[in-house]
């Protein structure tokens, strides 16, 4: 299902060179439609079109020796179902279109499972925007392996709509002098340019470095922050010298991903890479991204190493 919503470029400025959109995915649910107004803004502010998706999943038909007095679920052959998908895509359009009149739009109803559905779509993608939780299409999307291959496998930006969306508060990234660092700062700082925001770049030294916790409670100054990180700070600043960046610097008394879900209470988007060393070694595996995902009080941005950013 394909269905066009064209924009009104008037007053609208210059599109840019390319015209990869910003992907949303959408299952009716609040947090999905939480998503696509944020998916709104950024397109908006990035002066791409919206591509709205919904990924449908046919119930599987009723297996033998299911009671005979249950309903049943074969979903391949029901128009209906297809029809109220079509809805949902309908509906979060209209709830867009309602604060950006002038956005060009397009939704798609695409078979599949969300994680398979969102990597495809983020082949042709700028960013990709998903609520934290979901039912129908999208039901369980950051929960287990599926956040896990979205995160991993995603060849855009990807954020995850949490908490409030605040319009005021800094862009908070975590960096730790790695590549996948270097890129998730990249992001950051374009966006912080685009919202008008200041950046925080959060370093936290390993647990077992020399500044201890007990240095730092005594007023011990840090060591000197590794060279990769001071060489991402200066190479974003350069990008975007009209973006304050601040750094700050914590002790290894906590998990990095708990300095990080702090951040956030007064940010309005925290970006990480997928990968990292030091004090974000492994950001996203095991407990420490399902820490990040479901604890965070505002959207986060996953930068993969296969992403390449608008």
């Amino acid at each position: 299902m394909l269905t066009a919503y064209p924009g009104n470029e008037k007053g609208m400025s210059e599109p840019t060179s390319d015209h990869r959109p910003v992907v949303v995915g959408v299952d009716g649910s609040d947090a999905s439609l939480t998503a696509a107004d944020l998916a709104g803004e950024q397109a908006a502010l990035r002066n791409r079109p919206l591509e709205i998706v919904h990924a449908f999943m046919a119930p599987v038909p009723r297996p033998l020796g299911v009671p005979p007095d249950l309903p049943p679920v074969d979903g391949v052959t029901d128009p209906a179902l297809r029809d109220a998908a079509g809805r949902i895509l309908t509906d979060a359009a209209a709830r867009v279109r309602t604060h950006f009149p002038d956005l060009a739009m397009i939704s798609r109803l695409r078979d599949g499972s969300p994680a398979e559905v969102l990597t495809d779509a983020s082949r042709q993608a700028a960013l990709v925007v998903v609520g934290h939780r979901g039912v129908g299409g999208f039901a369980g999307l950051l929960t287990g392996s599926t956040s896990i291959q979205l995160a991993n496998h995603s060849h855009a930006p990807v954020i995850i709509t949490r908490g409030e969306l605040y319009h005021t508060g800094p862009v908070v990234v975590g960096v730790d002098g790695s590549e996948g660092s270097r890129r998730a700062a990249g992001f950051a700082v374009e966006t912080a340019a685009l919202l008008g925001a200041s950046l925080i770049a959060l370093y936290a030294w390993p647990a077992d470095a020399v500044w201890s916790p007990a240095l730092a409670q005594a007023g011990q100054p840090p060591p000197t922050v590794p060279e990769e990180v001071t060489q991402i700070l200066d190479e974003i600043s350069r990008a975007h010298p009209e973006v304050p960046v601040h750094m700050e610097i914590r002790p290894g008394s906590r998990p990095a991903h708990s300095e990080l879900v702090t951040a956030s209470r007064n940010a309005r988007l925290v970006v990480v890479g997928s990968r990292g060393r030091g004090g974000f070694r492994g950001l996203l595996l095991g407990s420490v991204s399902q820490a990040l995902i479901h604890h965070a009080q505002c959207p986060v941005a996953v930068v993969g190493p296969a992403t390449a950013h608008a």
